[in-house]
């Protein structure tokens, strides 16, 4: 230090040292290298750091101690008496609980001050506020978990997804192979007869194989319809819907209705998943239901869409982890396509009392529901 420097010091007034101390945002203090680190002097910053007197403070040895949360004591206390142990520099950071019960991180770090013989005479040390840091770093933890659970559903979504949209080729390729493939070959089987033996051509005959060609188209488009309905494009959701669901009618012999209440139509991605859900939500009707009525609901909500597909059967106590049957995608996978898509699903059911399939899914994927507060 230059004699400038140190005699610009030298001039300093104690209170000069005393408004430099109580001005750092932090508590500094001086301990003894004892196994209660008895305190020799704190800053008045404990008070508004901690909400304990410098007196209060200093006339509990055991205070210090007692103030640490006891999920943090003993690893503390072990460090601490690692530190006099050693006289090494001192560095931990710990949860305090305040005079008025709130937890505040404190990072401590203190360095030892000994005597001219090597002597360790106490130490000097400083308490920082990092409850911020600390609530920043849960918050980010907090947003990794969420965004490795998150990844992790969506992989195994996909594979779910994989999984019945195989099943779904299968079994379209058994129904086009067990239905129109064979009717087509008997229709080539009786032609070719009738080309063998010209006198067994007879209007009676030819009506046959017009009825069974007929019949096959009517099976071939049902299946067109199943894959992708023209109206879906073409006329929009709930025209879609009626059809779909008129058709299932005729097969389930149900009382339908379809129940239009949209503002603003879906653009063609949306539009296709709620048409997927309403599909799958019917689908599982028919195959578990035993319903007389079904009823589906397209309503503008919010920036959304809400659809509902009720029916009166016999009802279920749902079970979302329940694995899905062979081709088809299941409740489950219902849930978790409309949340992927940044909307909600669920399935409201009791045994007896119908069964309610009811999503929500935005028309712009940055939206959110008002009624959830999203």
């Amino acid at each position: 230090m230059s004699e400038d420097v140190a005699w610009r010091f030298d001039e300093l007034h104690p209170d000069a040292y005393r408004m430099l101390v109580e001005g750092v945002p932090a508590i500094l203090y001086i301990d003894r290298p004892d196994e209660l680190s008895t305190n020799l002097y704190t800053s008045p910053q404990i008070e508004s750091l901690l909400g304990y007197s410098v007196e209060e403070w200093m006339a509990d040895p055991e205070l210090w101690r007692t103030s640490i949360h006891h999920e943090d004591r003993d690893r503390v206390s072990l460090a601490n008496e690692e530190s006099n142990r050693n006289a090494e520099r001192y560095v931990d950071e710990y949860r305090i609980i305040t005079k008025d019960g709130r937890t505040v991180w404190i990072r401590d770090e203190a360095a030892p001050v000994r005597g001219l013989d090597g002597t360790l005479l106490y130490w000097r040390g400083v308490m920082l506020d990092i409850t911020e840091r600390k609530e920043a770093e849960e918050r980010l933890r907090w947003s990794l978990d969420v965004l490795r659970r998150t990844l992790q559903q969506r992989r195994e979504l996909a594979r779910r997804l994989q999984n019945a949209q195989e099943s779904e080729r299968q079994r379209i390729a058994a129904d086009i192979h067990d239905d129109p493939i064979q009717v087509m070959s008997a229709i080539d089987m009786r032609l070719q007869t009738l080309a063998e033996f010209p006198g067994s051509v007879t209007p009676e005959a030819i009506a046959g194989i017009e009825t069974e060609v007929h019949a096959a188209i009517e099976r071939l488009r049902s299946m067109l319809f199943e894959l992708r309905p023209a109206a879906l494009d073409r006329e929009g959701l709930v025209p879609a819907l009626r059809v779909y669901l008129e058709r299932r009618a005729k097969a389930s012999d149900w009382i339908v209705e379809v129940v239009d209440a949209m503002t603003k139509e879906p653009d063609p991605d949306m539009r296709a998943l709620l048409y997927r859900i309403a599909q799958e939500a019917v689908a599982n009707a028919a195959k578990h239901a035993k319903a007389s009525r079904v009823r589906i609901e397209a309503l503008s909500a919010g920036d959304g869409v809400t659809l509902r597909i009720r029916d009166d059967g016999r009802g279920f106590v749902p079970d979302l982890d329940a694995a899905p049957a062979p081709g088809h995608l299941g409740l489950s996978t219902i849930v978790e396509r409309a949340e992927l898509a940044g909307g909600w699903a669920r399935i409201l059911s009791s045994p007896g009392g119908g069964t309610t399939v009811e999503c929500w899914l935005p028309l712009d994927v940055g939206t959110g529901d008002p009624a959830l507060g999203v």
